[in-house]
């Protein structure tokens, strides 16, 4: 087979799990002897491929001339969409934001109420584009979130990262195709595997323990609730990503957290991996999140893990590590300190890294998506 793996153009700034995914796919693919290109672009030359396979259904400016290249062309399109409910995941990053620059400004008793609204789901957020509630509906201009059903009903196959993010699709942008199959994300034990925490530590000079949240900074991922949580407790927190897209927000977990917070922009994976090992807990609350190919990545290190109520993580998460609400700095607080209680390779740590072993690998993520290819292409469900 020619395969076009397609993702939009701000994707390498950008980073994330699906160009993981791209190019780990990409490398087994051919190496099971497929011709695999791969594009950056939102207006991809499709010509010569037999199937063109789209990653990431939420990017605006890109999905809807990705998806009319190849309809043009008459070439069959696989889509995985990293779908997460965006007028939610909105509202909750929006909101949160919104009540921790109030609490900077006016103190903490200034927003007590509005937390409390935001954890039972019925605060109003305000933005310049309108308004919305906890549901992802209001007088917000969703134009383009109700073109997604249109366009994603055009693919010829669905390939989403979990079960739970494929009945999100089918609830939120009314999916009802029967070509699908679900490609779990992988890990790279040779990476992550029992990685050496020393690297970490001589590269930054911090040698105790702390609490690690690796990813770009930015109000979907939630890092400022996590400081919020954590303020009045004494355990230092590392955040690891890119703060150049969102420098008034990494600047705002600064403010709160002071110098119990250290910013690193970036690590390339070998300290990266290393961080993990060094970390006592792995913390992502995010909003935004339908895996958290990080938790993954450090529960190899046997690091306990702390994953978010709100996306699709409890499918790879389920009861081997710690779930805390995004909205709810109580509840991740607790959980964060008993990850922490527990430490390094405890029993429900141990549990997870054995099982990101045996079911997460890219060998698995590579035979889900040469299945899904080959039904597509021979028309069969």
């Amino acid at each position: 087979m020619k395969i076009l793996l397609v993702n939009h153009d701000s994707a390498d700034t950008w980073g994330g799990g699906d160009g993981v995914q791209i190019q780990e796919t990409a490398k087994r693919l051919r190496q099971r002897g497929h011709a695999v290109a791969i594009q950056n672009s939102n207006q991809p030359d499709v010509e010569g491929a037999d199937l063109v396979h789209i990653f990431n259904c939420r990017v605006a400016h890109a999905f809807p001339s990705q998806i009319a290249a190849c309809k043009t062309s008459g070439i069959p399109i696989v889509v995985s969409p990293i779908w997460i409910n965006l007028g939610r995941a909105l509202w909750g990053s929006r909101g949160a934001l919104a009540i921790l620059n109030k609490a900077m400004t006016e103190g903490e008793n200034a927003v007590a109420s509005d937390l409390k609204l935001l954890q039972q789901r019925s605060l109003h957020v305000v933005m310049p584009e309108g308004t919305l509630q906890a549901h992802g509906y209001g007088d917000y201009n969703a134009e383009w979130h109700q073109q997604i059903p249109e366009l994603i009903a055009q693919a010829d196959g669905l390939l989403p990262n979990s079960w739970l993010e494929l009945k999100a699709c089918q609830t939120d942008l009314l999916w009802s195709g029967d070509r699908f199959n679900v490609a779990h994300y992988g890990t790279t034990p040779r990476l992550f595997l029992d990685a050496d925490p020393e690297p970490f530590r001589q590269h930054t000079g911090i040698k105790g323990p702390f609490v690690m949240q690796a990813g770009r900074v930015e109000p979907g991922k939630n890092q400022a609730m996590l400081c919020w949580a954590l303020r009045q407790t004494k355990l230092p927190i590392v955040l690891i990503g890119g703060t150049q897209h969102w420098p008034s927000y990494a600047q705002l977990c600064k403010k709160i957290s002071g110098d119990q917070l250290t910013l690193i922009d970036h690590l390339p994976q070998e300290l990266l991996a290393s961080a993990y090992a060094a970390a006592r807990v792995h913390c992502l609350v995010s909003w935004l999140d339908t895996c958290g190919l990080v938790s993954l990545e450090a529960a190899l290190s046997g690091t306990p893990v702390v994953g978010s109520t709100f996306g699709h993580e409890l499918e790879y998460l389920q009861h081997d590590a710690w779930l805390a609400d995004p909205a709810d700095p109580t509840s991740i607080q607790n959980s964060v300190e008993a990850a922490w209680e527990a430490g390094p390779n405890s029993e429900r740590a141990l549990r997870l890294k054995r099982r990101v072993l045996e079911e997460f690998h890219w060998e698995r993520t590579a035979d889900a998506t040469e299945e899904l290819y080959r039904q597509v292409l021979s028309g069969n469900a």
